[in-house]
């Protein structure tokens, strides 16, 4: 394989591995199990104390997963909004009497995005 191949087939790799995992994370299995391993934390918490330790662990386990998940659903968000847009912009290419340059529009700066915004609502 050439080294652009297999830097675009790690990519695709990550990439799909993100959005599994976004998935799962929305499903109610994975729910079920937050509510679970909670109750467990707290019986834990009930019978050995709410130690300074105790504490220490929560806030340090929650802050990496959620440090963690940030970054997969954003990932997973930008992943879907690019789809979105790519098939847009080919509805308005195969639309007769469409206006092309609305066609990426969301890579323009924002002054231009806010002239075609105007642009559109004046056409309305």
């Amino acid at each position: 394989m050439q080294p652009t191949s297999v830097r675009a087939s790690t990519r695709n790799k990550i990439s799909t591995a993100a959005r599994r995992i976004v998935d799962f994370a929305g499903s109610a299995w994975a729910a079920a199990a937050a509510v679970a391993m909670a109750l467990l934390w707290l019986a834990g918490g009930l019978i050995g104390g709410f130690t300074e330790h105790w504490m220490t662990v929560l806030v340090a386990v929650t802050s990496v997963f959620t440090f963690i998940m940030v970054f997969l659903i954003q990932h997973t968000a930008g992943r879907e909004s690019r789809a979105i847009l790519l098939k847009l912009d080919e509805l308005v290419r195969a639309t007769s009497g469409a206006r092309n340059d609305l066609i990426a529009a969301e890579q323009r700066p924002l002054h231009e995005q806010d002239d075609l915004e105007e642009q559109v609502h004046a056409a309305t």
